[in-house]
């Protein structure tokens, strides 16, 4: 038995980038400075991806921005990013509009699918961590993180207003990741077997206490309406009722996991420490537990219109063909 405590997504995500490491100049968040177009940055840790219509975009530490027009096949950096803080989560409005969040309570976006980057006027705190961000295309957005941090934006994120969310212990833990389960139906992946739910698209909030009590740092809606929260040590749950209830699972020998992604067919998989591949082809019933050879911590995956399962790692980005 373990005498040492699990680590909590952002302190998983700080060992994973270096970010103990200030950048020389700049101080830790990288204040001032521009991300480094660098030839290994494709093999470097990235923590986060998503699709933009046709086009994939990863983000990662020292500001990387990642993009793919050929479902993965290569890669190339972003243009311009105005930070060398560590992003740590994407999200795509549409084929054009993107926000990524990082640490320093970096708010970025980007008008031209991920090309070139522009920092959000917020009122962020320098020692604020985000995690996660959501933006529907009337312009009403959330963006989350470390200890409860929670900034809005009612104008197309123009301006951003720190807020508490939930004025309790509960509330001051980490957020790791908001999730959608219909339009007006918004989740957050908490600390403490919490999933954070509301009705209103984020403007109240209440802490829903799930069967499992460690942390959840990841979720998705699944096609047939189903919710999916992932969590430490291979930890799932499942909600048939939008959040309001819970039942756990858990996949015996998976690591961690981070995130989840659902194909057209139906297949769901989800990624996450050590290598791990956690599939499913009946809506979570039976699970199939995969590992990758070298082990490298899987933090994101979307899938292509190929069918192949494109994830972010430690390692850099990778393509897995062959996933069922």
């Amino acid at each position: 038995m373990s005498l040492h405590p699990a680590p909590t997504r952002r302190q998983w995500l700080t060992c994973a980038a270096g970010l103990a490491l200030p950048l020389r100049g700049f101080g830790a968040t990288g204040e001032g400075a521009a991300a480094l177009i660098r030839p290994l940055a494709i093999k470097s840790t990235c923590l986060d991806i998503t699709r933009a219509g046709e086009r994939v975009v990863a983000v990662g530490e020292r500001g990387h921005v990642l993009l793919s027009d050929d479902q993965g096949v290569q890669w190339r950096q972003a243009a311009a990013v105005p930070t060398r803080a560590t992003l740590t989560a994407v999200h795509a409005v549409d084929a054009r509009l993107l926000w990524a969040v990082g640490h320093g309570g970096m708010i970025l976006h980007s008008a031209d699918a991920g090309d070139h980057w522009q920092r959000a006027k917020s009122n962020a705190e320098a020692g604020d961590v985000l995690l996660s961000i959501r933006v529907d295309a009337d312009g009403r957005g959330l963006a989350v993180g470390s200890f409860g941090v929670a900034l809005r934006t009612r104008d197309g994120g123009a301006s951003w207003q720190r807020e508490t969310l939930i004025p309790s212990e509960v509330g001051e833990r980490h957020l790791n990741r908001i999730f959608v389960a219909t339009g007006s139906t918004w989740l957050i992946a908490a600390e403490g077997g919490h999933v954070m739910r509301s009705d209103d698209r984020g403007e109240h909030w209440l802490p829903v206490k799930t069967p499992y009590a460690g942390s959840l740092w990841g979720g998705l809606a699944l096609a047939d309406g189903t919710l999916v929260a992932c969590g430490m040590r291979g930890n799932l749950l499942f909600s048939a009722d939008a959040g309001r209830s819970w039942t756990h699972r858990s996949v015996a020998g998976a690591g961690s996991l981070c995130a989840a992604a659902q194909r057209g067919d139906g297949l769901l998989a989800l990624v996450g420490v050590d290598g791990t591949l956690v599939t499913s082809s009946d809506g979570g019933a039976s699970l199939k537990l995969y590992q990758q050879d070298d082990r490298a911590t899987l933090t994101g995956a979307v899938f292509l219109p190929s069918g192949a399962l494109a994830v972010s790692s430690t390692a850099g980005m990778r393509v897995l063909k062959y996933i069922g």
